[in-house]
């Protein structure tokens, strides 16, 4: 059968089978995780996942129950299905499983879009009889502050429609950061208010955060990408300002690092010091990245940060964006030449 995603909170995932498709990825995830939390209370307690990639083999998944599950009663197996259809011999195993239907195994399918021929095929017949589908559509432009509203709601947090239309035209119909500023504003308003003025404070984090992003670009020399970065940074309204802390942050880090490795430091040394130390898995990157530059270039970036904050704050008739970006091309390893504003 066929049900609506808000439809999910009443079933009891026992044993059965699950198929969760549609345009939308963060909607069928998170129904995905709220069927792998009801199996767990219902005493499902392995999960195995499976991706159909192109070294998928539906034959590597058994259906037999004695061969999946030998030292648990019940188990949740997973299958993620990307391309939205299974080919023949997924076909075939669907249709073997649905007539084994083992009691001790529920069945999750998590799929991309389907089409509407697609749907007509036997085998989406098959798990729609046998099962339970769950189709989830994408929040067209028009709906989109009202479900913010909704899911802000549902975190115990009054969000104002004028503070949901903000973060709509912000997000632009992306809903994973969508809700990732729902998820924010339920940190920022202790008393579970949200206007306006809350939602500006959280987009400046936000293009700090971004800002850090931009900096990982940065150190790995992917120079392409920063114009773009900072233009799409501009086009969303962020004042530079915003954005300039992290920076500045970040290169005094490494100016401090550079400084200390010319006085003989240990690079390991050096990276512990740091406050906070630089993560293992940052250090390659900013090992290399410490060789780009002598101590003295890394001053001279930090010069060029003076300039920019200056013509940020009116001083000069130089536009700062093109400063930042010049600057930036400079610390990924980049020649370049000065152009008009």
């Amino acid at each position: 059968m066929r049900i609506r995603p808000e439809q999910l909170a009443d079933q009891s995932p026992q044993a059965g089978i699950y198929l969760l498709f549609g345009d939308e990825p963060l909607l069928i995830e998170e129904s995905a995780d709220l069927l792998r939390k009801q199996s767990r209370e219902h005493g499902v307690v392995e999960r195995d996942v499976w991706h159909v990639d192109g070294r998928f083999k539906w034959t590597d998944v058994p259906i037999e129950t004695q061969t999946m599950s030998l030292f648990s009663e019940k188990r949740l197996l997973e299958i993620r299905m990307p391309g939205g259809a299974p080919g023949r011999e997924g076909a075939d195993w669907f249709k073997r499983f649905c007539e084994a239907m083992p009691d001790d195994v529920v069945l999750l399918i998590i799929s991309g879009k389907i089409t509407p021929q697609q749907q007509k095929a036997k085998w989406f017949k098959t798990l729609e009889q046998a099962g339970v589908c769950v189709q989830h559509w994408p929040v067209s432009a028009d709906r989109l502050a009202a479900w913010l509203v909704q899911r802000a709601a549902r975190q115990s947090v009054r969000l104002t429609p004028p503070a949901a239309s903000m973060i709509a035209e912000r997000v632009q119909g992306n809903l994973f950061a969508a809700a990732q500023e729902i998820n924010k504003l339920v940190l920022l308003s202790p008393d579970g208010e949200a206007d306006e003025q809350l939602v500006q404070a959280s987009v400046a984090d936000s293009a700090r955060f971004e800002a850090f992003g931009l900096m990982d670009v940065i150190y790995a020399g992917e120079a392409r990408k920063i114009p773009r970065m900072l233009s799409q940074l501009r086009a969303e309204g962020h004042d530079i300002l915003s954005i300039f802390s992290a920076i500045v942050w970040s290169l005094q880090r490494c100016a401090d690092m550079a400084g200390q490795l010319q006085r003989g430091q240990q690079l390991e040394a050096v990276f512990a010091g740091q406050k906070p130390p630089v993560w293992d898995r940052n250090k390659p990157l900013m090992a290399q990245v410490l060789k780009r530059h002598n101590p003295a270039r890394w001053h001279q970036f930090l010069q060029q940060l003076a300039a920019v904050d200056r013509a940020a704050k009116g001083g000069g008739q130089e536009n700062p964006w093109l400063l930042l970006e010049n600057l930036c091309l400079q610390v990924a390893g980049t020649t370049v030449f000065k152009r008009a504003s």
